[in-house]
């Protein structure tokens, strides 16, 4: 059993680093397409739904969460394409050595972590603990249901927000008598 809390939680530290690597990937915006980023959204959505699955024993949490930002991105891929229709998906030189540089880095950082692994053990007491803590209250709590009592009020907000965004968009659609995507031509 402890051996395999300590892959757990040699899992963990890996994909906190990968995730440190993603936000790092993007460090100057104004030259990425939008689609990359779409894409380095959907890799950040993934890890976190892994790490959700390894810290609940639930998985439905992480599957909605999984599902809610792959709609959301399917909503923003449909903009980008009718508002950047036209512009070209290439690689920069310079930009590319810059990211060798930092992928050359993390996977220093990262051997640099490895190599001492056994000396950073108090480091990661913090998830042992997260893990303690969640197996104890696994016992009084079970994620069985989808609305659970005590995040009834904020599932309801969501709703409601939702639905008035919804209905805002749709009066302001109905008072131009145009779809969204065409009120940049009217300016």
């Amino acid at each position: 059993m402890k051996n395999f809390e300590f892959n757990l939680i040699f899992l963990m530290v890996f994909l906190d680093l990968v995730l440190m690597f993603l936000m790092i990937f993007p460090s100057n915006l104004y030259k990425f397409h939008p689609l990359t980023l779409s894409m380095l959204l959907v890799l950040y959505t993934i890890i976190n739904s892994f790490k959700i699955i390894i810290l609940n024993s639930s998985y439905w949490y992480s599957y909605i969460l999984f599902l809610v930002m792959i709609g959301g991105l399917m909503i923003l891929f449909m903009y980008f394409t009718s508002l950047a229709m036209n512009q070209l998906f290439y690689f920069n030189l310079s930009y590319n050595l810059y990211m060798f540089i930092k992928i050359i880095i993390m996977i220093m950082i990262l051997v640099l972590y490895l190599s001492y692994f056994d000396l950073m053990n108090y480091l990661l007491m913090n998830y042992l603990d997260i893990f303690n803590y969640m197996n104890m209250n696994m016992i009084y709590i079970e994620f069985k249901n989808l609305m659970m009592d005590y995040s009834m009020d904020l599932n309801l907000f969501m709703i409601i927000y939702l639905f008035f965004t919804m209905i805002c968009s749709v009066m302001i659609c109905l008072k131009f008598m145009l779809p969204m995507r065409q009120f940049k031509k009217m300016k």
